[in-house]
């Protein structure tokens, strides 16, 4: 579960399940890989292979693209357990700061974050533009 947990587009997730590549699957449906492979981003209609998708997902052709799997997709989004707030200052850049932020956190640990990234920012100067430095 853990290899396509992160994956949420719904046919992408169904190969990756069933085991099979984007190669077996368009041998599978008569077509090319990079026909099936422009199925799967969306850029083709899959319409007219729904029901052999149906068959080979074991589901309703009405299911391929939504139903338990987007349940599944949701949940695995709900109870991701990443959880990241780094910053990174850098010296060739000054008066900015690199944030990413990534994951679930409570009221408390935004706070919390927000007030560390606050007193790090503090041990910066600013000069009259505005622009900051590292004080040493």
């Amino acid at each position: 579960m853990k290899y396509f947990k992160n994956i949420i587009n719904p046919l992408e997730r169904r190969r990756i399940q069933f085991g099979y590549s984007q190669q077996d699957i368009s041998k599978l449906l008569g077509i090319t890989q990079s026909q099936y492979s422009r199925i799967e981003k969306g850029d083709s209609d899959p319409n007219k292979h729904l029901k052999k998708l149906s068959e080979i997902f074991d589901c309703e052709p009405n299911e391929v693209f939504q139903g338990e799997i987007l349940k599944e997709i949701d949940n695995d989004f709900l109870n991701d357990p990443t959880n990241i707030f780094q910053r990174i200052f850098h010296e060739r850049k000054p008066g900015y700061v690199n944030l990413k932020i990534e994951g679930w956190f409570t009221k408390r640990q935004v706070i919390d974050n927000y007030e560390m990234l606050l007193k790090e920012l503090d041990k910066w100067k600013v000069n009259k533009d505005g622009i900051r430095w590292k004080y040493k």
